[in-house]
Formats: C-alpha cells, sequence, structure tokens
C-alpha cells in the first residue's frame, strides 16, 4: 500500500475512534467530534498533510493498533 493511502486510511480511522461512543475525558469530549469531521475532510490530502496532525492521528491510533494489548 502507497503511504499516501495508508495515512488516508489513518485518517479516517482516528476519525471513526473520535466518533465512537467511549468514556473520554470532559475536556476532550467537547472538541472530539469537530475533530473528527475535520479529519475526515483533510483525509484525502493523505502525505500533504501536516506534519504535526499526522502525529496527532498517530497517537490517537496507537493504542487502537497495538496487537499486544
Amino acid at each position: 500500500m502507497r503511504e499516501h493511502d495508508q495515512v488516508t486510511l489513518d485518517f479516517l480511522q482516528a476519525a471513526g475512534l473520535l466518533e465512537a461512543d467511549l468514556v473520554w475525558s470532559p475536556d476532550f469530549d467537547s472538541i472530539r467530534e469537530p475533530l473528527a469531521k475535520y479529519l475526515r475532510v483533510v483525509s484525502s490530502l493523505g502525505v500533504a498533510n501536516n506534519p504535526h496532525l499526522r502525529e496527532v492521528v498517530n497517537r490517537l491510533l496507537k493504542e487502537e493498533n497495538d496487537l499486544g494489548i
């Protein structure tokens, strides 16, 4: 899979995670839905997304994709 496609899928997965009915801290809960919408909008930019935003996505998915858990 191309890196561009993987980044796009990661953004979409992170958006789905943010939209999930999970227990979030109150301060994060207030921003998670707008952040999910934003990630969906910019997901198609793939590797052209800002590296800091890509890091946010990677951190959101780090534990989600940890097969060791």
